[in-house]
């Protein structure tokens, strides 16, 4: 089908499979042309499957009229009676029917994102009020969509971009109607990039997302970023420089700068906010310790006497403090005379991972900066001794070695020898070791027999025999 309408084809013809679109200003101007194209290569055409002289079409999902491209109704109703989400699978589908149609909707990347989060592997599926929202918000956006312009590669593209904290958006647009919009929120990553390097990665998407309409032709591009005016001129010394310096390669573009005040649709689809961003604290978790902390003060006349005296005055005791419960030295926790709590302290703070057997000094400093009782020193130092751990595991305090020094060269031979023995051999002759002697002088090497079991006495008496046959014994 594409071969025989191939002299038409997107000039007044698109072919989908079976499906063949006619658009024309006028009945006589095109059918005619399609119709011999079909007879000519023995296409047929059922004419019960046929529509002739439509105002409006429906092809692909699309309304096609005169005044633009707008969503299917039949399609827009089966996502406005979807069913709230019970599973993965269905939130999946209601996303795929919903994303096909993300063209015409402002921010959806934005409105979405709470529903695709719960798509990510390792994600519990709880559907709470924030899903619900977003969920609700897609289906109206759906069904008030905007009709789109269609594409005139006559007159020159133009897209606005705009970049905030927490998303990016553009839109395409053609003498100021739009064509599509564009909007994808940030994630963790990508939040903490500079304005200005989000700025060119607005540019980028945009480019990316159109560049089969931007390709044919010089268009311009809005930003509020004025430093990217000058891209083409700059030195590119950041990799988002080289990035969009190279998608734009090759395109005729002109960048234009237009105020955030200006730049009122795009700067709406990045600066939309997320829905229900606020977070309202509705309970608080105590840690178990804490409340330890509390019954220890009970036991001890100390503490007591200090809670009574900060109770009435809050100054009258220097450097104590009585806030939240606790009672506080220089701002550490103090700790009642609790020895079982002192162990517990201790553990988490030498014992755990975090604390990794740490010597006296190292975990003395942790628990200072956390905690305060009476002979808290002395207390960390028995408990770091009595550590099993650490008394296996005692590091080698003697003294470090030093590096290898070279043995004298010695002036005459026998002056000094190396001895060394060759074990584990096969026996031969009842011998089954083989006692090295060298020379270093003249690296003579002696290979004198032994066998098991040997002695110093029978080794000495073996090299004094041996060196005793040799003319080179030492003076």
């Amino acid at each position: 089908m594409n071969s025989t309408l191939a002299p038409l084809l997107r000039k007044c013809v698109l072919v989908f499979f079976y499906d063949i679109l006619i658009y024309s200003s006028s009945y006589e101007e095109h059918i005619q042309q399609v119709l011999q194209l079909l007879q000519k290569d023995q296409w047929k055409v059922k004419l019960s499957k046929c529509a002739f002289a439509q105002r409006k079409v429906t092809y692909l999902g699309h309304v096609i009229s005169e005044q633009g491209v707008a969503t299917d109704p039949s399609k827009v109703t089966a996502v406005l009676n979807w069913p709230v989400p019970e599973n993965v699978k269905e939130l999946r589908g209601f996303l795929g029917l919903a994303g096909y149609y993300r063209k015409f909707i402002r921010h959806f990347g934005i409105i979405a994102k709470p529903l695709t989060e719960l798509l990510k592997k390792g994600a519990l599926y709880i559907w709470t009020s924030d899903h619900q929202v977003a969920f609700q918000t897609l289906q109206q956006a759906l069904s008030s969509a905007p009709v789109l312009a269609l594409p005139d590669f006559s007159i020159p593209f133009c897209i606005e971009t705009d970049a905030s904290g927490i998303g990016i958006g553009a839109v395409l647009l053609q003498k100021g109607h739009p064509l599509a919009y564009l909007s994808k929120a940030l994630g963790p990553k990508s939040r903490g990039l500079s304005t200005y390097e989000k700025e060119y990665m607005a540019i980028l998407e945009a480019v990316h997302q159109w560049r089969h309409y931007l390709q044919y032709g010089e268009f311009i591009i809005y930003t509020d970023q004025k430093s990217l005016v000058q891209l083409s001129e700059q030195r590119l010394h950041t990799t988002w420089q080289q990035k969009v310096f190279t998608k734009l390669l090759g395109l005729q573009y002109k960048i234009v700068y237009k105020k955030g005040v200006d730049n009122k649709v795009a700067d709406a689809l990045s600066r939309r906010s997320v829905l229900n961003s606020e977070c309202f604290l509705i309970s608080s978790a105590t840690p178990v310790w804490l409340e330890q902390v509390v019954a220890s003060y009970v036991a001890d006349d100390r503490a007591q006497s200090l809670i009574t005296k900060l109770s009435l005055d809050p100054s009258s005791v220097p450097h104590y403090s009585w806030r939240d419960g606790l009672l506080r030295y220089k701002n550490r926790i103090w700790i009642g005379h609790d020895i079982n709590l002192y162990n517990k302290l201790l553990a988490a703070m030498h014992s755990s991972a975090l604390g990794g057997h740490s010597g006296v000094p190292v975990t003395y400093k942790r628990m200072k900066q956390l905690f305060a009782w009476p002979g808290m020193k002395k207390f960390v130092h028995q408990y770091v001794q009595a550590c099993l751990t650490c008394q296996q595991a005692k590091p080698d305090r003697t003294k470090l070695l030093g590096l290898l020094q070279p043995l004298p060269v010695p002036s005459t031979a026998w002056q000094v020898i190396s001895m060394d023995f060759v074990e584990g051999l096969p026996k031969s002759g009842g011998y089954d070791c083989i006692l090295v002697v060298v020379d270093l002088f003249s690296k003579y090497t002696h290979f004198l027999p032994l066998k098991h079991p040997f002695t110093a006495i029978s080794v000495a008496k073996l090299f004094t025999k041996c060196t005793d046959c040799m003319a080179f014994l030492p003076l």
